[in-house]
């Protein structure tokens, strides 16, 4: 028997490794390790860091040569191209060491491989090998492994693969170009109950090759395209993760999805990647519970009787599922209350007191047990992708401090990285919520968070190599704390007022309570639902008030409200949270009965008749009152009025007063017209602010309003005129006609006009036609005009008693001419006398384009023999150039200047010719730049020498000096001031006087010759006409003063002196008064009358003692 149970065996066994080999020579790839178990044997018990190991064989049918690898010990790390290697120095202290390494197929599976590495020489349960590389095949799957040992070479090999980060540091060098890099991803935290609105955006994905390529993103999975589908969508152009309902963690608490990213080709851009997305609790499940048990009648205080047990489906060893208990109640209550007592952590119930006797009562008791509840946090996990926020459930119960990610720079392989964090919750208040572990990365919270404190943190997380600077550019981290339901709702007010009419019919909206949750307004936490709680009296019936659960507003939910009965009703108010199922509170509402509007306003008079001018806007018409029996100062008392006939252009208004709501003030709204409509007859009604509570007549009043007739003023059409004129329109020329119409038709008065604003007193209008009149020359370039336009105002006037005026505006637009002659803006120039440089001259005109430029010049008198002058190419410019070397002096210039119509006017330049050569042009009136220093010292000598005599001759006049003589002005003088004026001739032979002062006047007036001949033949200047504003008087007199020094019939001819303008208003007499005599007989004694001014006068032509002798 044994023997064929041995055959069968043998059988079977041979079948099953003919039918591993056929299934493994069909297969053609299968993704994983190449080895179940690895074993790098190594001859040092002392590894350092650096030593390669060995390579892990792997592999996910694909054409990829590279993989990402994760060590579960930190000692040990494996390349991308499959290299372990020693990460920190390890000492094989027992000659072993165990761990797993893991990588990920291209469908996203986990696939694991343990790792043993044996110091060569120690024993370890595995047989000693002598070659480099043993594999041993076993067929198999449960019981037998493939096994790789590797003996590894100690040498240390470049470090400069990345290890994979958790959270990645973006590169700003080489031209802020980014580079692909792995990541951890965190696991994806979204609370359950969550109101929306959906589609919630909850991450996102992408992948670097986007940039190259368009890239499409989609997920799969149980959510997405398995049951429930449709829970988790996702955006395939940018690859934004959505949640479309809310979650429920008591149904599922993760979620395992796979992303994937192909190209336009369909290809495959990125290998498959795991999203996790775990459901955070919130705190909305009861724990329910009934329990049968029994107690002997003789059991002693303390004995045990049952013990009760609770669970709760929310998250374990969270507040939300930690259970506390407590009796709330006992039936019956004898032979004691609290005759059992329990364990608020265990359940556990025990005898509490003596008394139990089975005869009074066989039912058992039923005790209810009350609990209360809170929240939990969140895992990492490491992708390829765009990191999602950090988030962090609020209240939570610890450990602390409590990890909740790990940011880790791939230049750890190179260098010693150290990591540290910044920010509010950091180094900044409040400071030391949050740590970082500057050796690992590792990110803790270091206390419970409060969402209600603050609901985000902002760090900034910094990556720091030993002793070369920053690893990394700052990287952000954001840290979202998630709602639990830890706060009550609160009323905006304790106590709530209000009215309700007695007579108010079912569904009448009466008040509106509010009250607020701080809770996450997007979660069932804060979702407030409201209820009324009790109603005091509850007369006539109950509920007699409903109340809308969501708004809070109060309504009459029944009829029977009777202020003379029940003045008042005080309803207790619930707002719970959670939809009414959570935390909650209560507040009181007292709603006063009020009266209703039984009684009509009746007005005291039925008819009004008054007379208001015309053309006053919110003059007061009437003042009409009514009466109301309702209760005073009530909406039921306070009226209304409304104007319901008899004004159909809206002239009038009727409104109430602010303190008597009981009359009714009507008033105009408009002008009222006495030529259109001289009677008004309005009809009023009355009502009041609410409505009547029962049918009632509505009061009417009749108001008679007669129209005042007023003088109006003339009223100008139109009320701008525009009209276009010439600038030269002779005087007593015809500008326009403007007129006006009195809109008093039935007065039949006569309208005049009058000039009321002319500025530049251009204009005169007829009296009786208002025919408008040059009265003096215009002028666009005047000042008054602007943009071509003259604005005068035109009024015209009634011959009413009190006239009325109106006015009118005129717009005249001046229409150019050639009335202005070019002008040289430059008089001054300085020249050099050898290889002068040409002069450029700017030339203006005061007219518009088409009577302006292009310009020409020629040169007048004997300015021709010296001097040549030519246009510039754009004709608007003047080149003047010495032609001769003249002796260094001062010269006029003669240019004759005419515009592209040929007007001209002789314009002067001085020309200061000097000793020098070309474009630098320096005056001969300074010092030599080369003077000697004996030079320089003989000039100093004689300025000293004549100081010296100066000073001498001080001395003797202050020595002379016998008496203090009386000043030739007194303080207490009061004779007209003395009046200087330009200096025009020499003084006493013993004075030096600059005589070129009396040549002041003729500078620019070269054509003034001083001489008795008649000069040549010039033609006529044009003279200005005398300005009406005062303001330009000088430049008139300045203008013609040029025009009568050009002007050649203007005698006398001889010794012409020209001054400058000194203005008006001199005291000083005309010196013809002065009478000439060669007689000597003049009496000069009357000038010692004159004062002290003439005292010297007196003295040289008075005679004296000196006469005498």
């Amino acid at each position: 028997m044994g023997t064929a149970r041995f055959a069968v065996w043998s059988f079977l066994i041979v079948v099953f490794q003919v039918s591993a080999l056929v299934i493994a020579e069909e297969a053609t790839c299968v993704p994983g390790f190449q080895s179940d178990m690895l074993i790098f044997k190594v001859t040092r018990r002392h590894l350092r860091q650096g030593t390669r190991l060995g390579k892990v064989g792997f592999t996910h049918c694909t054409d990829h040569t590279r993989f990402l690898f994760i060590s579960d010990d930190s000692r040990f790390m494996v390349q991308t191209d499959g290299t372990l290697m020693v990460k920190r120095d390890v000492v094989l202290h027992e000659g072993h060491k165990h761990f797993f390494i893991h990588s990920w197929d291209s469908q996203g599976r986990r696939m694991s491989a343990p790792v043993t590495v044996l110091r060569h020489g120690h024993h370890h349960g595995e047989p000693h090998e002598n070659h480099h590389q043993n594999v041993e095949h076993h067929h198999g799957h449960s019981n037998h492994h493939h096994r790789t040992e590797v003996h590894s070479a100690n040498k240390t090999e470049d470090r400069s693969n990345p290890l994979v980060p958790v959270l990645h540091f973006p590169k700003s060098g080489e031209g802020m170009r980014r580079r692909k890099r792995d990541w951890v991803i965190p696991d994806i935290s979204v609370a359950e109950n969550n109101r929306g609105p959906f589609p919630q955006k909850i991450s996102q994905i992408r992948s670097d090759k986007g940039k190259q390529k368009k890239i499409y993103y989609s997920i799969t999975g149980p959510g997405a395209d398995q049951p429930p589908v449709g829970l988790f969508i996702m955006d395939r152009e940018n690859g934004i993760l959505y949640v479309t309902q809310p979650l429920d963690r008591e149904k599922q608490a993760k979620y395992m999805l796979t992303a994937h990213a192909v190209d336009e080709s369909g290809g495959n851009a990125e290998a498959p990647m795991e999203i996790v997305v775990n459901v955070i609790d919130q705190n909305d499940n009861k724990p329910l519970f009934t329990f049968l048990g029994e107690v002997p009648e003789a059991s002693p205080i303390g004995s045990e009787v049952i013990t009760v047990l609770a669970t709760d489906i929310d998250e374990p060893y969270t507040d939300n599922s930690e259970i506390r208990y407590r009796i709330l109640s006992q039936d019956p209550k004898l032979p004691s209350d609290s005759l059992f007592a329990i364990n608020p952590v265990t359940g556990v119930i025990r005898l509490g007191a003596s008394g139990l006797d089975r005869e009074d009562g066989s039912n058992p008791l039923v005790p209810v047990l009350h609990f209360p509840k809170s929240g939990e946090g969140m895992r990492r996990r490491k992708r390829d992708w765009v990191i999602p926020d950090i988030s962090v459930a609020e209240n939570n119960r610890g450990p602390f401090p409590q990890k909740i990610s790990q940011i880790r720079s791939d230049k750890g392989k190179q260098k010693k990285i150290y990591y540290s964090i910044t920010g509010p919750g950091a180094d900044q208040p409040p400071v030391g919520l949050f740590i970082m572990d500057r050796d690992n990365g590792i990110l803790y919270v270091t206390q419970p968070l409060d969402r209600e404190k603050q609901a985000r943190y902002m760090l900034t997380a910094h990556a720091v190599a030993e002793g070369t600077g920053n690893a990394e550019a700052p990287m952000e981290i954001v840290v979202n704390v998630i709602d639990q339901n830890d706060n009550r709702p609160i009323f905006a007010q304790d106590t709530f007022l209000g009215e309700v009419p007695e007579a108010s019919p079912i569904d009448f909206e009466v008040i509106k309570v509010v009250a607020t949750d701080i809770d996450d307004p997007t979660m069932d936490n804060a979702i407030i639902r409201y209820r009324i709680m009790s109603q005091d009296p509850q007369l006539p019936s109950d509920p007699l008030f409903l109340i809308n659960s969501v708004t809070g507003v109060i309504r009459v939910g029944a009829s029977g409200l009777d202020r003379e009965k029940y003045p008042k009703y005080t309803l207790v108010v619930q707002a719970g949270d959670m939809v009414g199922e959570g935390l909650s509170t209560e507040a009181k509402v007292i709603l006063t009965v009020t009266d209703s509007n039984d009684n009509a306003p009746v007005f005291t008079e039925t008819s009004y008749e008054v007379t208001v001018a015309e053309n006053k806007v919110g003059a007061l018409v009437v003042t009409m009152s009514v009466t109301d029996d309702d209760e005073p100062q009530s909406l039921a008392w306070n009226a209304k009025f409304k104007i319901i006939a008899g004004d159909p252009r809206g002239l009038f208004n009727i409104t109430t007063s602010g303190n008597n709501k009981q009359e009714g003030i009507i008033t105009t709204v408009k002008g009222l017209d006495f030529e259109k409509t001289s009677k008004h007859t309005l009809l009023v009604t009355v009502e009041n602010e609410v409505p009547f509570a029962i049918k009632l007549p509505t009061s009417t009043a009749t108001v008679v309003v007669n129209v005042q007739d007023v003088n109006e003023p003339p009223v100008f059409d139109p009320k701008e005129k525009f009209v276009s004129k010439p600038e030269n329109l002779p005087v007593d020329s015809d500008v326009t006609i403007y007129t006006a119409s009195d809109p008093d038709t039935a007065r039949k008065q006569k309208v005049m006009y009058k000039i009321i604003s002319d500025p530049a007193g251009w204009l005169e209008v007829e009296k009786d036609t208002g025919e408008i009149k040059v009265k003096s020359a215009m002028d666009r370039e005047f000042h008054f005009v602007k943009d071509d336009k003259y604005t005068a105002l035109i009024g015209a006037y009634d011959n009413d008693n009190i006239p009325a005026t109106g006015t009118g505006t005129l717009i005249i637009k001046l229409e150019d001419v050639n009335d202005n002659a070019p002008t040289i803006e430059e008089r001054d120039i300085a020249v050099c006398n050898k290889e002068s440089v040409p002069q450029l001259l700017s030339v203006m005109d005061k007219d518009g384009p088409g009577f302006a430029a292009p310009y020409s010049v020629s040169l007048q008198g004997t300015s021709k023999a010296n001097w040549t002058a030519r246009m510039n190419s754009t004709k608007t410019g003047i080149i003047l150039t010495l032609a001769t070397a003249l002796a260094p002096d001062d010269y006029t210039v003669v240019l004759r200047v005419a515009d592209n119509l040929g007007l001209e006017q002789d314009s002067t330049v001085k020309a200061k010719v000097c000793a020098c050569t070309g474009g630098e042009v320096i005056c001969g009136d300074r010092v030599a730049a080369g003077t000697g220093l004996p030079v320089i010292l003989g000039i100093l000598g004689g300025l000293l020498l004549l100081l010296l005599l100066v000073l001498l001759l001080l001395l003797f006049v202050r020595r002379r000096r016998g008496e203090k003589k009386e000043p030739l002005l007194q303080d207490d003088d009061i004779r007209d001031n003395i009046y200087y004026y330009d200096e025009e001739g020499g003084g006493e032979d013993d004075q030096d006087y600059d005589l070129s002062v009396l040549h002041r006047g003729l500078d620019n007036r070269p054509e003034v010759f001083r001489n008795d001949v008649v000069p040549n033949f010039m033609p006529a200047p044009q003279y200005r006409p005398r300005p009406a504003n005062p303001e330009e008087i000088g430049n008139f007199i300045d203008d013609n003063l040029k025009a009568a020094d050009n002007d050649p019939t203007a005698p006398p001819y001889d010794s012409l002196l020209v001054f400058d303008y000194e203005g008006g208003g001199s005291d000083a007499g005309s010196l013809s008064s002065l009478n000439s005599s060669s007689s000597g007989d003049h009496d000069y004694d009357c000038l010692n009358e004159w004062g002290p001014r003439f005292k010297k006068l007196a003295d040289m032509y008075g005679g004296g003692e000196d006469d005498m002798l």
